[in-house]
């Protein structure tokens, strides 16, 4: 069985380091575990001080089976670490150049913003979808209108409880955020309107207590990114929409345009709200 934490002799210094990353916002959660394996590698290969540039250089070659994506990951993460760990008095020796990264390319996609018009005919295609009993319309469209109007990512509005959306504050409670912070959106009247028909779809087959799943699929779970994403899909088809076909991330980048826009159409100062925006 794998350790779960850190056992060479560099073990206080790669905790602190840990600690200090996570104390920045960060989960850190995968780059601990790539952490945990050259811990492995260092009490296998240098078991007492010094970590000699040779001990270094081996575990290097070590990640010669690794894609180029991961071996750059891994090296990240260690450099990283033995600078913080010979920053604060390590028996390190000092550490050769970083191999370059490899060049990644990558394919990536243009962000597709939606106009108001496409986003209605999205909708009004979403409430078409088949479903067995028609929960899965009302679930889509709700979904998609939500993160219209509010900007909201993808995950926070699937992670969203019943308890997080205030129908007499008219406000919804980010709680799993990015870096896990939590944040407070106000919301139109009409998205709460929205939201209650949501809550009273007799198809609803969990309650609507604050613990439960704002957003369920009919397995009476959580709806899942996948079964969104290919609805999403589905409903941009049906109401021909240009490729490329809009992702659900794509949605709030129509928020974060619509937004700007309508602030140089009202002469406003966008500067000033762009703070409040992010």
């Amino acid at each position: 069985m794998r350790r779960t934490c850190f056992a060479s002799w560099l073990a206080p210094f790669f905790r602190r380091f840990v600690l200090v990353k996570r104390a920045g916002g960060c989960s850190y959660l995968s780059s601990e575990l790539k952490l945990l394996a050259f811990d492995r590698f260092v009490c296998e290969h240098a078991p007492e001080p010094p970590l000699t540039r040779g001990v270094v250089l081996q575990y290097v070659a070590s990640l010669a089976r690794l894609s180029d994506r991961s071996r750059n990951n891994d090296l990240s993460v260690v450099w990283s670490a033995l600078a913080h760990a010979l920053r604060h008095g390590a028996f390190v020796a000092r550490l050769p150049i970083r191999p370059k990264p490899s060049v990644i390319r990558i394919r990536q996609r243009p962000i597709r913003v939606l106009t108001e018009v496409e986003i209605q005919a999205v909708l009004r295609s979403a409430r078409l979808l088949p479903s067995v009993d028609g929960l899965r319309p009302a679930t889509v469209a709700t979904l998609i209108g939500l993160l219209y109007a509010t900007g909201l990512r993808i995950g926070e509005a699937l992670a969203l409880d019943v308890g997080d959306v205030d129908r007499r504050g008219g406000v919804v409670t980010v709680r799993r955020g990015k870096f896990g912070k939590s944040r407070v959106l106000p919301l139109r009247e009409s998205t709460l309107s929205a939201l209650d028909r949501y809550l009273r779809h007799p198809a609803r087959p969990v309650g609507i207590g604050p613990s439960a799943p704002l957003f369920v699929s009919l397995r009476r779970r959580r709806l899942s990114y996948p079964a969104f994403a290919t609805s999403l899909y589905e409903a941009c088809r049906a109401a021909s929409i240009d490729v490329p076909w809009p992702r659900p991330h794509d949605l709030r980048h129509t928020f974060v345009v619509r937004c700007v826009a309508s602030w140089y159409a009202n002469n406003q100062d966008v500067n000033a709200w762009l703070a409040v925006l992010s």
